[in-house]
């Protein structure tokens, strides 16, 4: 006597992945209205840029929402539309990168002071972190807009990675005196804007050699 498959629990019909994915898109745009609602309140332009890039995952997290069980042209589609928006930041970036090696000091003061600037800093580190480790593996996976999301949250992490040391370079001085500071404050964001443009390029070569049809 065959088995009667077992119906599918409450909490499965409830919690469907694409429940999920929604849900992680609505956080990504908490986030994304937390970093630049923080950034407007303190004056800070490099908050204000790097949550744009929270924004951007967001938006990538919104249309995996919408494709996620769409066919591979759709799905390929989508993934195009995800890098060009990572290589519309990239570019927005790479501008405040140069501007900042020529000299323009876009968050003169200090907008990490006190017990706030400390827990904020603390979460950033940790979205940093995350990432990071949300990025491994990501090229083993087969769907494309898995490794687009994926990519999107790395280009994320780099701008992560840019207030947590515009953080240093206000805090540390206070404390010690570290020669080429300033020198690192001036170029690293111009070296994570490099490494930014590198991410798109490589999606539009992923987009290229994906087979639409399979």
């Amino acid at each position: 006597m065959a088995k009667e498959k077992k119906k599918p629990s409450k909490l499965k019909k409830l919690v469907t992945p694409k429940k999920i994915a929604l849900l992680m898109a609505i956080i990504s745009l908490v986030s994304f209205l937390y970093k630049i609602g923080l950034g407007v309140i303190s004056n800070s332009m490099i908050l204000i840029i790097a949550s744009l890039s929270t924004a951007v995952v967001c938006a990538c997290k919104f249309i995996f929402w919408k494709d996620m069980n769409a066919d591979r042209k759709a799905k390929k589609r989508s993934y195009f539309f995800m890098m060009i928006l990572a290589l519309a930041f990239a570019v927005l970036f790479l501008l405040f990168a140069v501007l900042k090696v020529g000299g323009i000091d876009t968050s003169s003061k200090n907008n990490f002071k006190g017990i706030v600037g400390y827990i904020f800093i603390a979460f950033v580190i940790l979205m940093f972190v995350l990432s990071i480790i949300n990025l491994k593996g990501a090229l083993s996976k087969d769907d494309l807009m898995v490794i687009g999301i994926k990519e999107m949250t790395f280009v994320s992490a780099l701008a992560d990675a840019v207030i947590i040391q515009e953080f240093l370079y206000k805090t540390i001085p206070h404390y010690r005196d570290i020669p080429f500071m300033k020198l690192i404050n001036s170029y690293f964001p111009l070296i994570i804007a490099v490494l930014m443009i590198i991410v798109p390029i490589y999606m539009f070569r992923r987009f290229k050699e994906y087979e639409a049809e399979k």
